[in-house]
C-alpha cells in the first residue's frame, strides 16, 4: 500500500516485487491487492536468496559490515572510557536511535553502484556488473586483547551482570561509567 499504490502510473506500468517464501507475504489479501495495483509478485524459491536476491548478492555484507564496525567502535569507547575512569567494564548496548542513526548512515553511504550490481548479478537488469572491494567487519585484535584485559570476554554471559537493559542506556553507552 505504501510504497507501490500511491505511484501514479500504476495502471500503465506493472512492478515486479521478488518476495522470498515468507508465508505472509502471498496470503489471498496480499496477492490480490498486489493485482488491483498492478505488482507482479514472484516468489524466490526457499534458499535461493543468496543468488537471486539483490540485497544478499550485494549490499546485505556491506550493510552488515558498517554495522559490525559501528558497535565495534562503541565497544572501543566503553573501554576507553571504563580504563580513564579505573572502573570495571559494564558493556552498555546502543539505543535503539543510535542504531537507527547506524542503520540511516550505512544505507546513506551505500554507493548506488552496489544496489545497481546486485540487480545486474541477478540478470534483473542488463549491463556487466562493476567490480567493488568490501571490507571491514572483522574483529581486530587490539579490540579482543582489551576486552580480554578487562575481563569482559568470559565462556559464559551473565545477562544480569555483563549486560545492561537497554531502557538505562542512553546515547553512545558510555553513561554507564557516570
Amino acid at each position: 500500500k505504501f510504497h507501490f499504490g500511491q505511484r501514479a502510473d500504476r495502471a500503465t506500468k506493472k512492478v515486479l516485487l521478488l518476495w522470498d517464501d515468507f508465508s505472509a507475504h502471498f496470503t489471498d489479501d496480499v496477492v490480490a491487492y498486489a493485482k488491483e495495483i498492478n505488482v507482479l509478485l514472484e516468489q524466490i524459491p526457499p534458499r535461493y536468496t543468496w543468488i537471486c536476491q539483490p540485497a544478499d548478492v550485494a549490499w546485505n555484507r556491506p550493510l552488515k559490515c558498517r554495522l559490525r564496525q559501528n558497535w565495534l567502535d562503541l565497544i572501543r569507547r566503553q573501554l576507553r572510557t571504563a580504563k580513564e575512569r579505573g572502573r570495571t567494564l559494564k558493556l552498555q548496548p546502543p539505543s535503539r536511535a543510535t542504531v537507527l542513526g547506524w542503520i540511516a548512515d550505512a544505507w546513506d553511504n551505500l554507493p548506488s553502484t552496489t544496489i545497481v550490481n546486485g540487480f545486474r548479478k541477478c540478470c534483473l537488469v542488463d549491463g556487466e556488473p562493476v567490480e567493488e572491494v568490501v571490507s571491514g567487519g572483522v574483529v581486530d585484535d587490539t579490540v579482543l586483547s582489551e576486552l580480554m584485559a578487562a575481563s569482559s570476554i568470559e565462556e559464559t554471559i551473565d545477562p544480569d551482570g555483563d549486560i545492561c537493559n537497554g531502557d538505562d542506556s542512553v546515547g553512545d553507552g558510555t553513561d554507564a561509567f557516570e
